[in-house]
């Protein structure tokens, strides 16, 4: 059988390229509702009328309980993808998300935001290690970076659907609807987006790759044990830590930048709720966004031309400088904010996709499910750090210190790849 590529990426045996692009398409809908929350969530509190000081507190508490919820079912929706396949687990997700994201509009209370972020929660969960799967099972290692930086490059695509969704209140507004039923028809078009996912993955995603286990009939526990036990490998155990700073990364530029800059337009600026997500956060984002289409091709294209421990190295210490001069930011919108936030872009998704081909990479092929679905989990860890631990920072100390925070773990974890490649090599030298 010949070998199937497409664009330079080599598809292992046995699947076709409409199996790739079903998995591309899941992955531009499955990103946007990565970021959706982080940009729709602001101008939804100012509906309910979630009082200024606590929003950021809230904002926090509701990322902090998703990526709890993250915590405990990342590791077993990899079990289960093991199991019973990708297909399934990705299609439920992507259905369960589509469920949330529409009830979430309606709330008008603290509680109902909990209840059905809880939902959302659930479903993403499956989302997001599946991404992460399914790109593992379905390119060949040789071109694995390249697979990697297209799956980043149509991620940041779907990164654009959130700024895009963020606009529709407004226009909602000038056309006739009160704010809260604008806030309602946005989060209810972003629903009918990931059931149109759903059906695409359904149908489109390989039924029979990435069913790795099936016959065995070992106990949840003991796939989960042996996926853990994974990490003594210390390639592995940096691609875990490579995942918590990456997806700390993304969260912080997601959940702070854009409230960071809602904030300010409508407390320093006297702007509308609206109008500030119209002309500061959106715009902000974009830039970010356009750093991160740059980043994913050429991380993606240097990951195959370096050992992947180098690739982390260089993506870390990017991130590291990035996100800490962002120390030196007290005005968002001044006009050298922007360049900054371009590169942070660059910085963000290269972490993200330079973690995924290393695990990638290490992941054992009869145990890649579970692995990296607790490789998700350290991700998870690290979000809820952001989420969390920044909610209060940002509350209580400033704007920029989320961002700073992630800037001295990227660091960390770039010394840390640094001492293993060297490690490594010395090795090497030594056996030869």
């Amino acid at each position: 059988m010949p070998q199937v590529t497409f664009l330079g990426v080599k598809l292992v045996d046995g699947l076709k390229r409409r199996n790739w692009l079903a998995y591309l398409f899941a992955v531009f809908i499955s990103s946007g509702y990565a970021g959706a929350l982080s940009i729709l969530q602001p101008g939804l509190l100012q509906v309910i009328g979630i009082p200024y000081a606590e929003q950021a507190t809230l904002t926090g508490m509701l990322g902090g309980l998703q990526e709890a919820i993250f915590i405990v079912m990342m590791g077993l929706y990899g079990v289960l993808a093991d199991l019973f396949g990708r297909r399934v687990v990705y299609v439920f997700g992507l259905a369960l998300t589509a469920i949330g994201f529409t009830l979430y509009g309606s709330a008008t209370s603290v509680e109902e935001l909990i209840l059905y972020r809880v939902i959302v929660a659930f479903g993403s969960a499956a989302i997001v290690g599946m991404m992460v799967t399914v790109v593992a099972d379905y390119s060949h290692n040789t071109t694995r970076g390249k697979a990697n930086g297209m799956q980043g490059a149509v991620a940041t695509f779907g990164a654009f659907i959130p700024p895009i969704l963020a606009a529709l209140p407004k226009g909602f507004v000038t056309s006739g609807y009160s704010e809260a039923t604008a806030q309602q028809a946005t989060f209810a078009i972003a629903g009918a987006l990931g059931a149109v996912a759903a059906v695409v993955a359904f149908i489109g995603l390989s039924k029979m790759i990435g069913t790795v286990v099936q016959s065995t009939k070992e106990p949840l526990l003991v796939m989960l044990s042996k996926g853990a036990k994974a990490a003594k490998n210390p390639a592995i155990a940096l691609s875990y830590g490579a995942a918590f700073i990456s997806r700390g990364d993304l969260a912080v530029t997601g959940a702070f930048m854009g409230l960071w800059l809602v904030q300010f337009g409508t407390g320093t600026l006297q702007l509308s709720t609206s109008d500030a997500m119209a002309q500061l956060a959106v715009p902000a984002i974009l830039m970010v966004v356009g750093g991160a289409l740059v980043g994913s091709i050429l991380t993606g294209y240097i990951s195959d031309k370096v050992t992947r421990i180098s690739a982390v190295s260089i993506a870390s210490g990017l991130a590291g400088c990035v996100y800490s001069a962002m120390y030196f930011v007290s005005d968002p919108t001044a006009s050298w904010v922007f360049p900054l936030l371009f590169v942070m872009g660059i910085a963000e998704i290269s972490a993200f996709v330079a973690s995924q081909a290393l695990v990638g990479e290490q992941a054992p092929k009869d145990r890649k499910g579970a692995v990296i679905g607790l490789f998700g989990v350290a991700g998870a860890v690290g979000i809820l750090l952001a989420t969390t631990g920044g909610g209060y920072l940002f509350g209580h100390v400033s704007p920029s210190s989320p961002f700073v925070l992630f800037g001295v773990l990227n660091l960390v974890v770039f010394v840390w790849s640094l001492i293993l490649s060297r490690r490594l090599s010395n090795l090497k030298s030594t056996e030869q």
